[in-house]
């Protein structure tokens, strides 16, 4: 069986008609699902030195990235650690609309 490098494969599924659209999809699908830990990963953080930035243990950095049910301010401020900002949308897939969702009081004018 001839062996190709990673390079040849890519070149190959790239000129395939629809290629670029299929992969952009699959791309924004995945990112839609990364994990708080893989955002820590991407961001060259350790759980230690984010839960210094949060005034936290290194455990509750750990319980939070394995947490299935986080609340929104945590979310916030471990996002905002990372140097992220956290934004909620309503997304109503009968209707096909996206809406921002604005958690707490109303920004002073």
């Amino acid at each position: 069986m001839a062996r190709k490098n990673f390079s040849e494969l890519r070149a190959q599924v790239e000129a395939r008609p629809g290629a670029a659209e299929r992969l952009a999809e699959l791309r924004a699908e995945t990112l839609e699902e990364i994990r708080l830990y893989e955002l820590r990963h991407e961001a060259a953080v350790s759980q230690v030195e984010l839960a210094g930035r949060l005034e936290v243990t290194q455990g509750a950095i750990s319980k939070l990235e394995h947490s299935d049910d986080v609340r929104v301010s945590t979310l916030r401020q471990y996002l905002e650690a990372l140097g992220a900002r956290l934004e909620l949308v309503a997304v109503f897939d009968d209707e096909d609309r996206r809406v921002p969702v604005h958690l707490g009081k109303e920004p002073a004018a």
